[in-house]
């Protein structure tokens, strides 16, 4: 006679084998309850712990004199240094602050023409005319910066002649895109050439905008 042996459940286990898994299952979910209170944690109190540290940094760092501009005309060094003149003023342009640039190259040209710096003096006057633009006609600004750009000096000088283009663009802007375009054109191929990036970002960004506004406008009609 055949013996058979006992019949057991494919999915029956033995109570040892059970308690294992449940121990394996309740460590697995352990395991991902403490990786999601540890990232609440982090959440939360991360952000906390870093903004003390910085509070703590900024409430203990040392404040780093701000250049004040009307100082410096009236400093008895600076006021006939045009070169720190000229760096604070173009600093203050380059932010378009130019109410507080417009005295500060007004005094450099001063003091560049006195050397008989003809170059330097271009370069003050044209800061000059851009941030008296606010008071004048932008016309006459126009006509001025101009003029400016037929001198000998700005032709031959290209670091100057893009800073005469950037005035003239910027001026005819709302005056005379076409002429505005012309000048961020010329602007941007000579700021490539000196390696600008900046004013070469500047130009390109400008003229840039006025192709997508002609595009607007031709579109309208």
């Amino acid at each position: 006679m055949k013996r058979f042996a006992a019949w057991t459940h494919p999915y029956h286990h033995s109570p040892a084998k059970v308690n294992r898994g449940v121990l394996i299952v309740w460590a697995r979910v352990s395991k991902r309850r403490l990786a999601v209170y540890l990232s609440l944690f982090l959440a939360f109190f991360a952000p906390v712990i870093v903004s003390r540290k910085y509070i703590w940094l900024y409430a203990k760092r040392k404040l780093a004199p701000a250049p004040a501009s009307a100082d410096l005309i009236h400093d008895p060094k600076s006021s006939q240094n045009p070169e720190i003149l000229l760096a604070e003023a173009n600093r203050l342009a380059w932010l378009f602050n130019w109410p507080k640039a417009e005295p500060l190259y007004a005094r450099a040209e001063e003091l560049y023409r006195e050397k008989g710096d003809t170059r330097n003096e271009v370069y003050a006057c044209v800061g000059r005319i851009r941030a008296q633009s606010e008071t004048m006609s932008w016309v006459d600004v126009s006509k001025m910066l101009g003029q400016q750009l037929q001198l000998p000096v700005a032709k031959s000088d290209q670091q100057l002649r893009l800073w005469c283009l950037a005035a003239k663009g910027y001026t005819d802007l709302d005056l005379n895109p076409a002429s505005a375009k012309q000048a961020w054109m010329e602007a941007q191929l000579i700021a490539h050439q000196l390696g600008d990036a900046q004013w070469e970002a500047r130009a390109k960004e400008n003229w840039g905008s006025l192709a997508f506004l002609k595009a607007i406008v031709a579109e309208r009609r």
